[in-house]
Parts: C-alpha cells; sequence; structure tokens
C-alpha cells in the first residue's frame, strides 16, 4: 500500500469505510479520469500491478470527452457532484472481459480544492454470462418454434385458443390466444373441423384428418391436421393439442395448377355483373362471387356452407328443388340441360326471378355444380308491359272501330231526317242534335289521335312557360259543359325552369283539368267548385297538382282508372274512357310518376311529377 503514492487519509478518515473499501474492488481517479489508487481486488481483475495502473486513464471509466452516450451521462452526473451507479465492462491485460457493477461517489477535498471520484465495484461477469445464456437460449427456442413446419393449439371443446406455438395467419401469439380456431378457416370447413375435434372428447383418442382453405391470393393451401385430447389427473378431458400443417406441396399439386386455380378464383371473385354459384352435391354453396352478393344481398361469408334452400321464395320452393333436380339427373346422364328459370329470394325478402345455366365438374372424388345466374327482373317488367301493351292495342283497335262507327251513324240518321223535314223548328232541333253528334265524334278523334301517337312523339325537349299552358288550355276548354260553374285557383312557381315536350305535356294537362271540370258537382248554396291547379318546378324536376271537390272516386277503382276504355262513372257522366290512359302513358314516356288520392264526395287529387330534361 505504502509503494502506491497515494494516501487514503488524506481524502477518507473514518476507519470503519476505509476497512469497507479494502475489502471491496476500488479504485480513485482524479477529475479527468486518471487512477490514483488501486487495491489490490481492482488489480486482481484487471490482471496488472498496481504501480502500472497508477497515473493512467481510467479505461472503465474511459475519458470525459468520450461520446458514448453512457458516459456523457456518467460524467455528467458525477461532475455535477451527484452519486453514479451502472454496470460498465472492459477488457484485462490477458483480454477476459469481465462485468462490473459500478457505483462512482464525487469526494470534494478541501486542501486541493478539487474533486475526486471513489468507484466501488461488484464482479457480475458470472451473472451477466448466465443471462447471455438464457438470452441465447431464449432467442433459440423462438427461432426452433418459427422454423417448426407445425402450428401448435392447446383448445377447449369448442375451439377456444388457449395456447399456442407460434404465430399464425399473420396474428402473434397474445392475440391468438382467447379467440377460435374455426375464425381461421373458411366457413365450409367448419362441419368437419368441429366433427373431429368432438370425436377426440367422445372417443377419448386422437384424430388425423384433413382441410382447406385460400390464402390471401386465392390459392388454395390443405393442412394435415392431428387432435389429441389432454387429461387431468382424474382421467378427464379438460382440453386438446391441435397440430397443423400444411402439406400443399404433398398433395400432387403442380405450381403451374395452383397458379393456374389462384388466378381463376381471383377472377371469379371479382366478377359482378353474372351471378356465379357453386355448390357441393349436398347443396350447400362453396363459392359465392360478387355478382352474387350484389343480386342477394348475402356476403360470402354469411353463405359459405349453406343451403342453395335460403336463396329459394318459399312459394316455389318445391317447384325450384324439382327444377333443381331434374337439371342434375340430365348432367349426371350425360344430357343437354336447358335453361332453368327461378323464383330467388333477397335478404331483405324480396322476391326476383333468375335464368340460370347448371353445369358440374369434380376434384377428386368431390363433385360440384356451377349455376351461371342472370336477374331478369327487367326484362320481365318489359315482357309484361309488352304483354299488356298488346291487349291494349288488341282492344284499342276493336273499340276505335265500334265508337267511331257509333257517331257517324247517328250523322247519317239525322241528316235522313233532315232531308225529309219541312218545319223551321223541328229542323233546328235536329240540328242541334247533329252539332252534339259532330262534336262528340271530334272528342273521340282527338282522344284516338293523342292515344294513337303517345309512343311516336318525337321527344322534342324546351323550356315550358307554365303559366302561359295552364292559361291556353283554359281557354281552349272555356266552351265545354261546367266550365262556368268552376272557380279555378291557379298557383304556378316557376323558379328553375323546367324542359319537356311541350306538346305531350299540354295533353297531360288538358285532359286533367278536363276531367276536373267534366266530374264536378252542381253548385250549391254553401259550396263553389273548385280546380286547383299547382305547379312547383325545382331543378331536377317539376310538380303539377290537379285538386277539385267534385264527385270523387270509389277506392275499388281507383287500380283502375288508368286502363284503356275504362271509365269509373259510366251512367252519371259522358265519355270515352280515353282520357287517364292517355295521361299515364305520356307520364311514363316522359319518365315521370303519377299518383292520385280520391274519395267519393270529396273530390280527387292528380299529382305529376315530371324530371327536367334538357
Amino acid at each position: 500500500m505504502e509503494a502506491i503514492k497515494y494516501n487514503l487519509s488524506h481524502v477518507l478518515n473514518d476507519s470503519v469505510l476505509i476497512d469497507v473499501i479494502e475489502n471491496s474492488i476500488v479504485s480513485v481517479t482524479d477529475a479527468l479520469g486518471r487512477i490514483e489508487y488501486a487495491n489490490d481486488k481492482f488489480c486482481e481483475i484487471l490482471e496488472c500491478d498496481a504501480n502500472k495502473l497508477v497515473g493512467e486513464t481510467h479505461q472503465l471509466l474511459k475519458s470525459p470527452l468520450y461520446t458514448g452516450k453512457i458516459y456523457r451521462n456518467l460524467w455528467r452526473t458525477i461532475k455535477m457532484g451527484n452519486k453514479w451507479n451502472g454496470v460498465l465492462t472492459d477488457v484485462s491485460s490477458t483480454g477476459k472481459t469481465f462485468w462490473l457493477d459500478t457505483t462512482i461517489i464525487p469526494i470534494k477535498n478541501e486542501g486541493e480544492k478539487g474533486l475526486k471520484y471513489l468507484s466501488i465495484y461488484k464482479d457480475v461477469t458470472k451473472y451477466h454470462n448466465e443471462n447471455e445464456k438464457l438470452s441465447e437460449g431464449k432467442s433459440i427456442n423462438e427461432s426452433f418454434l418459427e422454423a417448426m413446419p407445425l402450428n401448435v393449439f392447446t383448445i377447449t371443446r369448442h375451439g377456444k385458443i388457449l395456447n399456442a406455438n407460434k404465430s399464425f395467419c399473420n396474428t402473434e401469439i397474445k392475440k391468438l390466444i382467447g379467440t377460435y380456431i374455426y375464425d381461421y378457416f373458411i366457413a365450409s370447413s367448419f362441419e368437419a373441423f368441429k366433427n373431429n375435434i368432438d370425436k377426440v372428447y367422445i372417443d377419448k383418442a386422437t384424430h388425423q384428418f384433413e382441410l382447406y382453405d385460400f390464402d390471401s391470393n386465392g390459392k388454395k393451401i390443405f393442412f394435415s391436421v392431428i387432435v389429441s385430447p389432454n387429461y387431468d389427473k382424474f382421467g378427464v378431458i379438460i382440453s386438446s393439442t391441435i397440430a397443423l400443417r400444411e402439406v400443399t406441396d404433398f398433395k400432387g399439386i403442380s405450381d403451374e395448377l395452383v397458379d393456374s386455380e389462384a388466378k381463376f378464383r381471383s377472377i371469379y371473385q371479382s366478377i359482378n355483373v353474372g351471378i356465379i354459384v357453386v355448390a357441393d352435391d349436398k347443396g350447400n354453396v362453396t363459392e359465392w362471387n360478387k355478382g352474387a352478393e350484389a343480386a342477394f344481398g348475402y356476403v360470402e361469408e354469411e353463405m359459405i356452407g349453406r343451403s342453395l334452400t335460403v336463396l329459394m321464395s318459399k312459394k316455389y320452393r318445391n317447384g325450384n328443388i324439382k327444377e333443381l333436380l331434374r337439371a342434375v339427373n340430365k348432367i349426371r346422364n350425360k344430357q343437354n340441360v336447358d335453361i332453368i328459370e327461378m323464383c330467388c329470394l333477397r335478404k331483405n325478402g324480396e322476391h326476383f326471378p333468375v335464368e340460370f345455366a347448371l353445369s358440374n365438374g369434380s376434384v377428386g372424388e368431390n363433385v360440384f355444380y356451377c349455376a351461371m345466374m342472370f336477374d331478369i327482373s327487367n326484362r320481365k317488367v318489359l315482357e309484361n308491359k309488352l304483354k299488356k301493351k298488346t291487349e291494349e292495342l288488341e282492344l284499342f283497335l276493336y273499340r276505335s272501330a265500334h265508337d267511331l262507327k257509333a257517331p257517324f251513324s247517328s250523322a247519317e240518321g239525322v241528316l235522313s231526317l233532315l232531308k225529309e223535314e219541312k218545319n223551321p223548328d223541328r229542323i233546328l232541333f235536329l240540328t242541334d242534335m247533329l252539332d252534339t253528334v259532330i262534336k262528340n265524334g271530334k272528342e273521340l278523334s282527338e282522344n284516338l289521335s293523342q292515344a294513337s301517337s303517345v309512343t311516336v312523339k318525337k321527344k322534342e325537349s324546351k323550356e315550358i312557360d307554365f303559366s302561359k299552358t295552364v292559361d291556353n288550355i283554359l281557354e281552349l276548354l272555356s266552351g265545354t259543359t261546367k266550365f262556368d260553374n268552376i272557380k279555378f285557383n291557379i298557383d304556378v312557381v316557376d323558379t328553375y325552369g323546367h324542359y319537356s315536350n311541350q306538346e305531350m305535356l299540354n295533353s297531360i294537362l288538358q285532359n286533367l283539368i278536363h276531367n276536373a271540370v267534366k266530374y264536378s258537382r252542381e253548385p250549391r248554396e254553401n259550396e263553389t267548385p273548385f280546380v286547383n291547379i299547382k305547379v312547383k318546378t325545382s331543378e331536377k324536376e317539376a310538380v303539377i297538382i290537379i285538386k277539385d271537390n267534385g264527385v270523387g272516386i270509389y277506392k275499388n277503382k281507383m287500380d283502375k282508372i288508368f286502363d284503356l276504355y275504362y271509365r269509373a262513372n259510366k251512367y252519371d257522366v259522358p265519355g270515352h274512357g280515353l282520357g287517364l290512359y292517355i295521361v299515364k302513358n305520356m307520364v311514363e314516356d316522359l319518365k315521370g310518376v303519377i299518383t292520385v288520392e280520391s274519395s267519393i264526395k270529396n273530390g280527387s287529387v292528380f299529382k305529376v311529377v315530371l324530371p327536367s330534361v334538357i
């Protein structure tokens, strides 16, 4: 100790503290980190004589100018006069690496008016090396588990994951725990998966089976699965262990075939025009494309594994199943299968017709059937509309010939009487009668002309002046019966302007206003017949409302008033049953909508909404 040019009592006067220091690994350095004192234990761990250490820079403390983060923090702490603690490492003179749990205490020497630093060390090399080995072992274990070809799970009877050996389906172990194994496979695998797990608990034996799934690219992948029971000390199965291994490469499927299947599946699922549904030989859905999703309202997850009967209307289910079975039998007998028409059911309960072709295929021993469907709702609407128009045309031709014959026959009879009549008063009476017959024939002729020209009018659009149009129609109708009894209330708000076919709009308004006049009631003491004409335009459409307080329409006749030649009041008011038929057809031709509300003796309200077409 005397050989060391340092008197520890200069710094520390407490003999007890000196005794502690003498039995520890200790060094003292000056303000620049140069060793002024090192005890024997310090010299032993550095494997160096103390005489060679004194005056040298302490490598454990390095230099106060050293830029390493740990040393910047160390020197900043002790220069502020604070104690620092941490683990430092160095290499002995023979090349051995050691680790010291270090406490550095700044000591102020009043005589020399400077700081010195007492360092007390504890050798933790052994513990550090053991921790390194544990860390390496853990890393090796984790690498081994990740490299294992098996995914191993501990699950409950209901498939809840209790533990796992590694991540699965891009999900970390801690996130897998608590979820259900079935959630990571397609729905069509659920039954087979669950049945095999149930067998383990029933048979108390290990089961092995295979299942398939699809990866994110649509590639079909196969798994070999082993399920084994786990018992408690009483022999009761408390859980089961599942080991899954992907065996796609062992299924004899070439890369080219797998790629082709992935491409097919990707294309198939993206098709959203045609409805494509694939089912197994039991009628359970195995494939479901975007077109099927759009048509039926079910997403793929809702339909895979479910029976095709879910898509069939209950009303027509028996007939639909018979048609399907007939088609399947034809396919099995290698006969041509006709196009099948069927009434289906959307998720929201709406019925709609489809037309589809059925084909089949097989993968190994599994047979599947593919139905390529088309929603024919629009076609059916057009067919029904065409059928109705054909019937109306036949009726129109028959009634036109009959109705036109009547005024001509009446006119001929009146003219014959006029030729032989000598009495002036009688001649005047017959002339008035002829005038009425001619007016009736003219009105019928105009109605027939309007009815026949609904679909051939040119759709030339121009801006409509509703105020002027209404005024012109009222002037045209001013000579009709009952017109002078009516109070007309006109409210036209044409802020935006409206574009439509002027001639067709004239016909719509004229017929509706004329009907309101024709079916008005006689004036009473406390009641005046009125017809309210209201028009309001917006940026996209025009709304026309014709309201009256006339005789009204019976509720049981409301659904027939727009039919060809139908008259709700056959005997009370003369007419031909063409007016509202013409209005309905012209409104539809202009892509509009007409509705009516009415009750007997309270009048009617006709509402027409027409889109603006430039």
